[in-house]
């Protein structure tokens, strides 16, 4: 594939490599890339966490609630049960 890229975009890679915060044009493309997944997997959980926000608003608007001392208690139950380091 080759690209085409504006005298900005080249200039901001060149000083990228050198400035040695990247050994290659390559990894400032790498990169870029990383963080375009990143950011797609940050919108995708997201997303995932506000359909489980709404899953609970609908719980609790129809009365499905915990108390929140007994699940307390559960958490620390469960974390005294868990093997210690030595």
């Amino acid at each position: 594939m080759k690209l085409n890229l504006t005298s900005e975009q080249e200039n901001f890679i060149a000083e990228r490599v050198r400035s040695h915060e990247y050994t290659s044009p390559e990894g400032v493309i790498d990169e870029g890339l990383r963080l375009i997944r990143a950011k797609e997997e940050y919108k995708q959980r997201l997303v995932e966490l506000r359909g489980e926000i709404d899953k609970g608003l609908e719980q609790a608007e129809r009365g499905e609630l915990l108390d929140a001392d007994e699940v307390f208690e559960k958490i620390m139950e469960t974390n005294r049960k868990r093997p210690r380091p030595q």
